[in-house]
């Protein structure tokens, strides 16, 4: 009983050792792409001009909703848009 049980852990160990080189073999670059979805990419969103111009607009114009709801006198928006792009 106890050669048998001895022959079957050998066996299963090698099985499973065998199995484990050959999937790490085939896994190729999937260590590679943990953390990403499938929708990843290397480069980086390209953004235009204008969508940085629009960008900056509707945060100025935010802004300056902020202020005139506060009682605040309301900002130039083109000129706080022209000084904000200036700054980048």
């Amino acid at each position: 009983m106890d050669d048998a049980f001895i022959a079957v852990v050998v066996i299963v160990s090698v099985l499973a050792l065998v199995i484990a080189v050959v999937a790490l073999a085939t896994s190729g670059g999937s260590y590679d792409e943990i953390g990403r979805g499938g929708l990843a990419s290397d480069e980086p969103p390209r953004e235009t001009y204008a969508d940085v111009v629009a960008e900056v607009r509707a945060h100025v114009e935010a802004r300056n909703a902020r202020r005139v709801a506060r009682g605040e006198p309301p900002l130039d928006v083109e000129a706080e848009v022209s000084k904000a792009l200036r700054d980048l």
